[in-house]
């Protein structure tokens, strides 16, 4: 099995038409069909179903998918390498919590490239949980979440404490309050992240939820756009981490911390305890600790 088998099963698959794979792959339709039969020989298993419209995948060709493109990813990212290579180049991916990186800013991202040009920053948004499963998976070389970590697999070092906020229209009754507790948000409309993020599960579950407060969820969404113009209907209130308040500053949109115990969480740059560390991602680690504290002494 090789590469070339892998591309011409993978785009078979999708297009379910051979002639249209072909077409797609600039090669023959016999060329598809030969490759496609050899690597049936090969696995022992048929992939598709041959018929007058085109092709029908196999229940073990759906099986044989997911493996295939991932495949193929790593080919892409050895090629990736090489050419990375012949420009002396290295690269650390960070999978970090939506807009972490944004908050510490396009300063950050100059200076580290200012000391270690060349070396490329690759920066992913995503939820906790991917930017954990990306890190386990060995994907990324660091995470960006909040806590708590399991100590057994990562390590983490503490970058900053976020409190939790609520955003709303200057207009709402909230909004003439100089913080909230949990007890406001009861009978209130919810526009949040989503059950996704460890900010919505820690808040809405554990501390509205469970007690017994009712809350109207509106929707579930990480596109701030539809947050915004929520907010500036004055349609639902937004909970959220006080850092992302200054990504996104509007003259009718005010913003309350939430007042409570533990009414917030810590923000970790997390490494794979099982994975070696290069010496570019050890220059990051570096920096970005350095640099948070030159911004933030108390951190």
């Amino acid at each position: 099995m090789n590469q070339k088998q892998l591309q011409y099963f993978v785009t078979v698959y999708q297009t379910q038409n051979i002639k249209t794979a072909a077409d797609r792959l600039f090669v023959s339709r016999q060329g598809v069909s030969k490759v496609i039969r050899l690597l049936e020989e090969e696995l022992g298993q048929p992939l598709f179903v041959r018929s007058i419209k085109g092709v029908m995948p196999t229940d073990y060709a759906t099986i044989l998918l997911p493996h295939a493109k991932r495949l193929l990813e790593e080919y892409d990212a050895i090629r990736g390498l090489h050419t990375l290579a012949a420009q002396s180049k290295s690269v650390v991916t960070i999978h970090a919590l939506d807009h972490v990186l944004a908050y510490l800013g396009a300063p950050l991202i100059n200076d580290f490239h200012e000391a270690y040009p060349s070396i490329i920053l690759s920066i992913v948004d995503t939820t906790d949980a991917m930017a954990l499963a990306a890190l386990t998976a060995q994907r990324c070389n660091f995470a960006i979440v909040t806590g708590p970590l399991d100590e057994t697999h990562f390590e983490g070092i503490p970058l900053f404490f976020s409190n939790y906020s609520v955003r709303m229209h200057k207009s709402h009754p909230l909004a003439k309050k100089p913080f909230l507790t949990y007890d406001d948000l009861d009978g209130q409309t919810i526009i949040s992240k989503g059950r996704a993020y460890d900010c919505f599960r820690h808040n809405i579950d554990q501390h509205i939820l469970v007690p017994g407060r009712q809350i109207h969820i509106l929707a579930e969404t990480a596109d701030e756009s539809i947050i915004r113009a929520l907010l500036l209907g004055n349609k639902a209130i937004n909970i959220g981490y006080d850092y992302a308040d200054a990504l996104y500053p509007h003259p009718d949109i005010v913003s309350r911390r939430l007042k409570a115990e533990n009414g917030g969480q810590m923000i970790y740059l997390v490494a794979n305890l099982q994975v070696r560390t290069t010496k570019a991602s050890r220059l990051f680690r570096e920096f970005l600790l350095e640099w948070i504290h030159k911004k933030d002494p108390t951190s």
